[in-house]
């Protein structure tokens, strides 16, 4: 299964760093509501900017540019000093790939949406945009093939480490990776379909080395989507 849209090189990003720091920021309610709330303010003052007012730009160019300097200024220059030596220069780097104004935008797009006449939504993140952002990854139409009936979704971290091959790992495919975490959740589904939970723990094999398979828990949690229908997430036994 590829999850790599035709516009972008990753999960909907520019690159692999852009997504990294998109699911980053997301994944914390503080960090993503700031982040809102920093694109709303753009939004207002970029109109008042010198380069609007002499027509060298358009306002919504100036929020665009003020919010991605600020992400790169607030994440990137910002980051710090716990490295030493090559591992500096790595982080450097990546951060050096990241296009803030795509993550500016996002975060544009998302001011505009709460912009409603009785005022912003002071927080509200829905599946849907959970899913468009990369937080996380719908997988149902795979899990209908595996027999689980509930639209379902995979966090970015249960994707990134047991469904995305690692580098050098021999005779693995994502669609494999991805097809047996399901069916391990639909046998688990079956096996304890008389207990009324909204939790359910299972296990696989999962090969993350050239090596033997190695046992791993996963959680699945079924609770009401965004029109409070049952939807199904799997994460890590840490993740809420």
């Amino acid at each position: 299964m590829k999850h790599i849209m035709s516009k972008h090189e990753y999960n909907g990003w520019t690159n692999y760093e852009t997504w990294a720091v998109a699911i980053w920021l997301n994944s914390n309610q503080d960090s993503h509501h700031y982040w809102r709330e920093q694109a709303r303010i753009c939004v207002e003052q970029a109109p008042r900017t010198d380069a609007v007012l002499r027509g060298k730009t358009t306002a919504q160019e100036a929020a665009k540019y003020f919010l991605a300097e600020q992400l790169k200024e607030e994440i990137a220059e910002g980051a710090p000093d716990v490295f030493q030596g090559a591992y500096s220069d790595l982080l450097k780097a990546a951060l050096g790939m990241v296009n803030w104004d795509e993550l500016a935008d996002a975060y544009l797009q998302k001011a505009e949406e709460t912009n409603a006449p009785f005022g912003p939504v002071i927080y509200s993140y829905r599946r849907a945009q959970a899913i468009e952002d990369g937080v996380l990854v719908d997988v149902s139409e795979t899990a209908g093939e595996a027999g689980i009936k509930y639209p379902t979704a995979l966090t970015a971290a249960v994707w990134q480490k047991y469904v995305v091959v690692p580098e050098g790992v021999e005779a693995q495919d994502e669609r494999g990776r991805l097809w047996d975490i399901l069916w391990m959740l639909r046998c688990a589904i079956v096996k304890d379909e008389r207990t009324e939970t909204s939790r359910l723990d299972f296990r696989l094999l999962v090969r993350n080395d050239n090596r033997r398979p190695q046992e791993v828990t996963l959680k699945a949690v079924c609770g009401p989507g965004d029109d409070a229908e049952p939807v199904i997430t799997v994460m890590l036994p840490d993740e809420d």
